[in-house]
């Protein structure tokens, strides 16, 4: 099952526009409805959809799109946020739960979640969310069950591997728990990575937002993802102004999400046709409510309560339910349309119909009894719940959480997971001391291990071995398979890569008011760093040091001789001060450090060298001198020693 997520309130009635009430329609929102001539006209239900809802009428005529009209629930609260958390907990109005009804639909049909997850049975997330955080709808009463996806081809492990054990208390509950969702996540996010770079999609998505999410779950879903449930979202749905363009009511905000909506639904549905995958999926919209019936004058409409809730796919029941909204003839602005149908109606049906469900359920998810309506057609049960409905199952009676094939036949897999691949790096360029090895979670079988670029054949277990380690490999790309003796279909495949270490890099910055120099390195983790003679270790890729007055040799190597070196020479210079300036005629030089002599050096402007002295330094460190030799005007000072590299302006007056 697939959600979406319209967030900010879908105006209902700009998006199915009951047309035999079109009069009425005009006279109470003159600022936003459309042009008659312009709905989509579904023929004999007197109903019609937004234009921008192109598709959407095709999806109707060939039986893959169920409408529902007049969804919400009773005593509607106005609330943005509290209004979706009723949706996402399945609460009454006055009732507030921390739990949302995936979460606890979830935690039903997996007690043991999250401790015994992953495992062979359930390899792949319970649900996959698109966005950065978990939505209420997702926490379950002691854990979040889904997994947030926002682009798989960047994940990287949240943490290293470790098995830490905590103190028997509360802290330590809290630590084992943080422990165990640190694990899960990074093999459920090696799974994604690796499902959504075998997966494909036959049909381009929309460059937008929602076009990029899908293009994920479709990729997920054609690439053999386990994982049942996911939730994209497209936000910008509270049109209080600007919802159609005052020229042109098809077009403005409202259009342009319906817009996205209509094409990322339709390319969904073609890349799942594509994939003979259609028949599998069920997708679903909700918004937290629709909008009034009365436009305002900012060409938007207000928050309201009911609207309508589409449903695709290829197993639908697809007659409309519910009768169309009615319009008063002088509706005010507090008029709103009436309920027909409580979400939760919706819910149970979809979890009785669609999705795999016990004796206990409907109780723990939805805590009451709610009536339900026909949803999808009676011949799409799923006994066994894995995914095949009856009439294409050919093993009805797959254990839960079974990963199967078309047929609904269980197949033998193994999580990624179960094989833990660390590579060394060969040393330097033409060295052939790479190193591959391979820890194995699950000890049971018997593996055959392969690298089919050098003929390389291994039968673990051997020997009482550990783990397995192949040695003396070059640098290179090495394709690692992995089979196990009696399931002649499984295969895994992983892509090694032997690196060589890179060249040492640096980038240096010397600041000469505060004599400090700062190098940021790479190319390895343990530098050598050599500063005027001494040497010191440095675990870090970045360095600061202080500076001599004077020259500053500094050498950065690594263990590796191959990843060479780098070397700079920096001068820094005591900061020489001349009083008083404008000179009249003794110039006072105010010298510090240790230099006993001093190179002066005095240019004109235009840089023409007029006097050379050189100066001795008294121990007050003030040297005297005599300029009225000078003419009036501007000069160039320019000093040298051992410490010092100089050159100042000075006025002589």
């Amino acid at each position: 099952m697939v959600l979406i997520k319209l967030d900010g309130g879908n105006d209902g009635l700009n998006t199915l526009i009951p047309l035999d009430q079109l009069s009425n329609l005009n006279t109470a929102r003159p600022h936003v409805i459309l042009p008659e001539s312009k709905i989509l006209d579904l023929g004999t239900h007197d109903l019609g959809f937004h234009p921008a809802l192109s598709d959407f009428p095709a999806f109707f005529e060939e039986n893959r799109l169920k409408i529902i009209q007049n969804v919400g629930y009773p005593n509607p609260d106005f609330s943005h946020f509290r209004s979706m958390d009723i949706w996402q907990t399945a609460s009454d109005s006055n009732e507030y739960f921390s739990s949302g009804w995936l979460g606890r639909y979830l935690e039903n049909q997996h007690p043991s979640f999250p401790e015994a997850y992953p495992n062979d049975s359930y390899p792949h997330p319970l649900a996959v969310e698109m966005g950065w955080s978990a939505s209420l709808a997702f926490t379950g009463g002691s854990s979040f069950t889904s997994f947030i996806a926002r682009n798989p081809t960047e994940f990287a492990e949240i943490i290293s591997d470790f098995d830490n054990v905590f103190p028997s208390n509360r802290n330590g509950e809290k630590l084992t728990y943080l422990n165990l969702i640190a694990k899960q996540a990074n093999v459920y996010g090696e799974e994604i990575k690796r499902i959504y770079e075998t997966g494909s999609n036959s049909v381009e998505y929309p460059n937008n937002n929602l076009g990029g999410q899908f293009e994920i779950v479709s990729r997920l879903i054609n690439g053999g993802l386990n994982t049942r449930i996911y939730m994209v979202d497209l936000g910008d749905f509270d049109t209080h102004d600007t919802q159609t363009d005052k020229s042109d009511k098809t077009k403005g905000q409202h259009a342009a999400l319906l817009q996205q909506l209509n094409d990322c639904v339709t390319s969904f549905i073609k890349n799942l046709d594509a994939a003979g995958n259609s028949d599998r999926v069920l997708t679903m919209t909700f918004s937290e409510f629709g909008r009034t019936i009365v436009s305002n004058g900012s060409e938007g409409t207000d928050h309201g309560t009911a609207a309508p809730l589409f449903l695709f796919g290829n197993r639908l029941n697809y007659e409309i339910l519910g009768k169309n909204p009615v319009i008063p003839s002088n509706a005010q602005w507090q008029d709103n349309l009436e309920m027909e149908f409580d979400f939760r109606s919706i819910y149970a049906s979809v979890i009785n119909q669609w999705m795999t469900k016990n004796e206990t359920t409907l109780d723990d998810t939805l805590f009451k009894n709610f009536k339900e309506y026909p949803i999808i057609q009676g011949s799409a049960a799923d006994v066994d719940g894995d995914g095949v409905l009856n009439e294409q199952d050919q093993c009805n009676e797959t254990p839960i959480g079974a990963i199967v094939d078309a047929s609904g036949c269980a197949i033998f897999v193994l999580p990624v997971s179960n094989y833990r691949i660390k590579t060394n790096s060969a040393t330097c360029e033409g060295k052939d001391n790479g190193r591959i090895t391979v820890e194995f979670e699950n000890k049971t079988h018997t593996y055959q291990v392969e690298i089919m670029e050098n003929e390389f054949n291994f039968t673990y277990p051997k020997d009482s071995v550990e783990s397995l380690e192949i040695e003396d490999l070059d640098a290179g790309n090495y394709t690692l398979k992995f089979t196990v003796d009696g399931q002649p279909d499984y295969e895994q495949l992983f892509e090694i890569e032997i690196k060589e270490p890179p060249a040492l890099a640096a980038r240096a910055s010397v600041n000469h008011k505060r004599k400090t120099l700062s190098v940021n390195l790479s190319g390895s983790k343990t530098y050598l760093v050599n500063l005027n003679g001494e040497t010191q270790t440095l675990e870090q890729s970045h360095l600061q040091v202080d500076l001599i007055p004077g020259w500053n040799e500094i050498k950065v190597s690594t263990p590796l001789s191959c990843q060479g070196t780098y070397e700079k020479r920096v001068f820094v210079s005591e900061e020489v001060v001349i009083s008083p300036n404008p000179v009249e005629e003794i110039m006072q030089l105010h010298v510090p450090g240790t230099d006993r002599n001093l190179e002066m050096k005095i240019f004109s402007q235009n840089g023409h060298l007029l006097d050379a002295v050189n100066l001795k330094v008294p121990s007050p460190r003030m040297i005297r001198w005599n300029s009225s030799h000078l003419q009036t005007g501007i000069y160039l000072v320019q000093l040298q020693g051992t410490t010092v590299k100089q050159t100042l302006k000075i006025i002589k007056k």
